[in-house]
């Protein structure tokens, strides 16, 4: 009986265990809870951006799988020709950081760089940093079509993620 028990506990203790997802039919790249956004000026407008909280980013060319949540911080810099709706998604960032609200931003599919026709089978890559460290900023992602997805406002909207980032958020 003491096996079979013991089985049991493990199994469960696994389930428990926050591990990589696959959200096969979403198209949000990013998924967090925000805890601070901090806006960096270069010119007379913020052009840096530092998004601190707990992310579920992407798999590195994947196909729909998500690495386990992470604590930490996202820098991002404007790319050039989008700056008007970057910045209307770093304002709607900043409004919902602090409320431990799941939110998703970003698009998952992105132009596969080895293909001369930039074809979106290749995933979103960013880098979740760890607090303190230092860190330059990457160029803010392709905004997801409906811009900064709240949990049950989008169809694609991955709860199991969401409930995921609030367990380990503490929220």
């Amino acid at each position: 009986m003491k096996p079979a028990l013991s089985l049991v506990a493990a199994m469960l203790l696994l389930a428990l265990t926050p591990i990589a997802v696959i959200a096969k039919g979403s198209s949000i790249g990013i998924y967090a809870v925000i805890d601070q956004v901090t806006f960096d000026r270069e010119g007379p407008s913020p052009n840096l951006i530092r998004i601190s909280g707990v992310f579920v980013v992407p798999v590195p060319v994947s196909s729909g799988s998500y690495k386990a949540p992470q604590q930490g911080y996202l820098y991002f810099r404007i790319p050039l020709g989008a700056e008007q709706a970057v910045r209307t998604d770093w304002n709607k960032l900043k409004a919902v950081a602090g409320t431990g609200q799941v939110v998703g931003f970003a698009f998952y599919w992105v132009p596969d760089p080895s293909d001369p026709n930039g074809n979106p089978h290749h995933s979103l890559e960013v880098t979740v940093h760890a607090n303190g460290g230092a860190a330059s900023p990457e160029v803010y992602p392709l905004s997801h079509p409906k811009g900064i997805v709240k949990a049950g406002d989008e169809s694609d909207f991955d709860n199991r993620i969401g409930t995921q980032l609030q367990k380990v958020s503490g929220r």
